[in-house]
């Protein structure tokens, strides 16, 4: 099963004959500030203790977590990326039949399907933003008897987050046998609105966060599950040992300190998504998603050519990468996301988006 991701910027590099330095990447939706200012200083003075295995037990990374969260420690199961947990969840959580809320991130389905899990779909409307109602989720527990139901806060590609009424009904479901596996890998954007909060008293909750999108270094692969005591001691077996490393380890306890950054990240990150929303919503043929994360998910008008087309011309013209969303099933071709990145960058991308639009404006005419 081959998938298609965002920020494959090497690949495409190599087939350009540029540098990935030179790809301005708005398919992968990493914080555009990039890394805590002193990461680098830190990494380089924990160099020398790459002569040792890691701390088998993450103690210091699950400390931090803990402390930022406010989370008991045996709460959370660190892993080498959010995408390795998932690969493990199955099998840890003895899941065999899984409601799976399309679209989401597709390693989930995969994940499942390699472990034998029988994956029935949901698959979402743009009516609701791509993400469930209460009737929906109920006929389809009733059909389908599930598990296991995996849902996205925020929704990927949407943006968009779960409603106040399909959590209440998590709340008052996760108690009676069912396991939710919610996907927060974007909830830092607005942690408020964490289901963190129903830890406490919802024993089949499951949530996968990961340090790669707001910290900006996904190169370094780290990423966690927030979970009940019980369900956290489940995972946890199945996860190798020594599966953070060193440098991963420091960098993820390091950045659950910088309240500065994380301030300064939310100011640009929603100043700059506004901006796009507002200005990409004017342009005749788009119509723009509301989202809570780093990135907007577009519609594009069915008279115009394909997203596909959009991100060809876009690269030809300006080394600029957005995300053609057809490879995320209940989307097609005519979907296409762009992720925040700085002022500049993101003033490059309205105006190549906008020049293109232009260049087809005949066509929504016809």
């Amino acid at each position: 099963m081959t998938l298609v991701h965002g920020g494959n910027v090497y690949e495409l590099a190599s087939r350009s004959g540029c540098s990935p330095e030179d790809i301005v990447d708005f398919s992968a939706s990493i914080n555009p500030l990039g890394p805590p200012r002193g990461l680098n200083e830190l990494i380089s003075r924990y160099f020398c203790r790459l002569q040792h295995y890691p701390d088998i037990n993450n103690r210091l990374l699950i400390d931090s977590l803990s402390g930022l969260h406010e989370i008991p420690s045996e709460c959370i199961v660190p892993g080498n990326g959010s995408t390795e947990l998932i690969y493990w969840l199955p099998k840890a959580l003895g899941i065999g039949r899984v409601l799976a809320v399309m679209p989401t991130f597709s390693e989930y389905c995969k994940a499942f399907e390699l472990q034998g899990v029988d994956v029935h779909k949901l698959v979402c409307s743009a009516d609701n933003f791509f993400q469930p109602t209460v009737a929906q989720l109920e006929e389809a527990v009733d059909q389908f008897r599930p598990e296991a139901i995996l849902l996205t806060h925020p929704g990927s590609p949407s943006g968009s987050l779960l409603s106040n009424e399909v959590i209440d009904w998590v709340a008052s479901n996760s108690n009676e046998g069912i396991k939710f596996i919610v996907d927060e890998v974007f909830i830092d954007f607005c942690e408020e609105k964490s289901l963190k909060r129903l830890l406490g008293t919802c024993s089949g909750l499951v949530l996968i966060r990961s340090l790669t999108k707001f910290y900006g270094m996904p190169g370094l692969r780290v990423g966690y599950i927030l979970s009940s005591a019980s369900l956290a001691g489940d995972i946890r077996r199945f996860v190798p040992p020594w599966s953070v490393n060193t440098l991963a380890q420091a960098a993820g306890a390091y950045c659950m300190h910088q309240e500065d950054y994380r301030r300064k990240t939310l100011e640009v990150v929603a100043r700059e998504r506004q901006k796009i929303h507002e200005q990409l919503s004017e342009m005749p043929g788009l119509s723009v998603f509301p989202g809570e994360a780093n990135y907007l998910l577009v519609k594009l008008d069915r008279r115009l050519p394909s997203s596909e087309v959009l991100k060809r011309d876009l690269f030809e013209s300006g080394l600029m990468l957005i995300r053609n969303c057809g490879s995320f099933e209940g989307l097609d071709d005519f979907y296409f996301r762009v992720a925040v990145r700085l002022p500049q960058q993101n003033e490059k991308l309205l105006e190549g988006i906008r020049s293109w639009m232009e260049g087809h404006s005949h066509l929504l005419s016809s």
